[in-house]
C-alpha cells in the first residue's frame, strides 16, 4: 500500500516549525504550501483545537446519506462521535475533533487516522494502487513488444531461469523414468515459451 501519511507527516512537521517559530495560526492556515509524496498532496490546515492537516480537492464523493452512514461506521469501529454540520462532517473523541470530512476535503489530527480516512471512505490508496500496478503491468508488456528489449529480456529469463534449475535439480522430486538433468530443459524451455507467448500478446495488443 503506498502511504497517504507521508505527504500528512511533512505538513505536520512544517507546521509544528512555524508555531515554534511564532507565526500566528491564522498566516499558516492562509499560506499553507503543498506537499506531496507518492503522488499525494496535503495541502490544507485548519486550527480546531489541534491543527486538522488534509486534502483539499474534489473527491468525487456524494455528501448523501450513504456517504455519512460510511463514514458512522468508520467512526464506530475507533470510538469516535459523529457530528454532522452543514456539508461537513466532525469526526470527535470526546469533546475534541480529530477530522473534519467534506466532498471537497478531508483532514485529521494524526497521520493514521488521515491515512485510514482517505482509504477506507475516500478510496484514495486503493485507486492509486490499482493505477501503480496497472502502469507496472503495462510497463511490463511494452519491454516484451519491443522487437530488442523484449528478445533481451527472454534471453535474460531463459539464463536465470536455467541457473535457478541448476540449483533446484538436486532438491527436486521427479518421477522415476526422468533423469534429473531433464529438469535443465524442461524449466528454461517452459520459461521460454511463456514469455514469447506473452510477447505475441503484448504486440497483438499494441497493434489492436
Amino acid at each position: 500500500m503506498v502511504t497517504l501519511s507521508k505527504a500528512f507527516i511533512k505538513a505536520q512537521e512544517y507546521i509544528r516549525e512555524q508555531l515554534r517559530k511564532g507565526v500566528p495560526r491564522v498566516t499558516i492556515q492562509e499560506r499553507m504550501p503543498e506537499f506531496e509524496a507518492d503522488s499525494f498532496v496535503v495541502n490544507r490546515a485548519y486550527f480546531i483545537g489541534k491543527p486538522i492537516i488534509g486534502m483539499a480537492r474534489n473527491m468525487n464523493v456524494k455528501f448523501d446519506k450513504n456517504f455519512i452512514a460510511l463514514v458512522r461506521k468508520f467512526a464506530k469501529f475507533r470510538n469516535l462521535d459523529v457530528e454532522v454540520i452543514g456539508g461537513g462532517i466532525f469526526l470527535k473523541r470526546g469533546k475534541e475533533v480529530v477530522a473534519w470530512l467534506r466532498e471537497d476535503f478531508f483532514g485529521a489530527d494524526e497521520p493514521t487516522l488521515f491515512e485510514e480516512l482517505g482509504r477506507e471512505v475516500y478510496g484514495l490508496g486503493s485507486n492509486h494502487d490499482r493505477k501503480l500496478k496497472s502502469s507496472l503491468g503495462e510497463s511490463f508488456l511494452e519491454l516484451l513488444a519491443d522487437s530488442r528489449s523484449g528478445v533481451r529480456f527472454i534471453a535474460f529469463m531463459f539464463v536465470l531461469s536455467l541457473i535457478a534449475a541448476a540449483l533446484a535439480a538436486p532438491f527436486a522430486t521427479l518421477p522415476s523414468y526422468m533423469p534429473r538433468w531433464s529438469i535443465l530443459l524442461i524449466v528454461p524451455i517452459v520459461v521460454t515459451i511463456l514469455l514469447y507467448l506473452v510477447k505475441i500478446y503484448a504486440k497483438l495488443k499494441r497493434i489492436l
